[in-house]
């Protein structure tokens, strides 16, 4: 069995490095896992997932959680791209920001779909207050007056439409 305690990666040639303690013995050893599976253009999950089943390497990775792996190997895509790779810190696969505001998710797979649904989940569940929570208020009443459009449609006046 193996523990991983660092993982990172290296941009030329891209390859995963994972520190890990071999639990028998307990040295840390280092091990490089070339992606040569992955292109610009490449599905990062599908690039995980191969990479978790795989024979070779899969044992090493089994600790290592999804999400943290496809930041990893967003950041060598992002290099790959030209894009400065810590850019992955501003992308939807991290928590706290699972969805870019400008981003279109009507153009998604169903697997990358799922996963962001899966992040949006993750960070609902982490803001959420519940009953027992020390910050839980019971039937909490908000007034927002910031910003607030006048429309016609909420004025209590007479006004009716004729047609009707």
């Amino acid at each position: 069995m193996f523990t991983p305690r660092k993982c990172g990666v290296k941009f030329d040639p891209p390859t995963l490095v994972v520190y890990y303690e071999a639990n028998p013995s307990g040295k840390l050893h280092k091990r490089s896992m070339p992606l040569r599976m992955l292109r610009k253009n490449s599905s990062i999950s599908d690039a995980v997932q191969e990479l978790k089943k795989s024979s070779r390497h899969g044992k090493y990775l089994e600790k290592i959680s999804v999400s943290q792996l496809e930041k990893l190997l967003t950041m060598i895509q992002n290099k790959m791209k030209g894009l400065d790779p810590m850019q992955a810190r501003d992308t939807s696969t991290l928590p706290g920001n699972s969805m870019r505001s400008h981003e279109d998710l009507n153009k998604l797979d169903d697997h990358e779909l799922n996963r962001r649904k899966a992040d949006m989940d993750k960070e609902f569940e982490k803001n959420r207050i519940r009953p027992g929570d020390e910050d839980f208020v019971y039937d909490k009443e908000v007034e927002f007056n910031e910003g607030k459009i006048e429309s016609g449609w909420d004025e209590d006046d007479d006004y009716s439409d004729p047609d009707f």
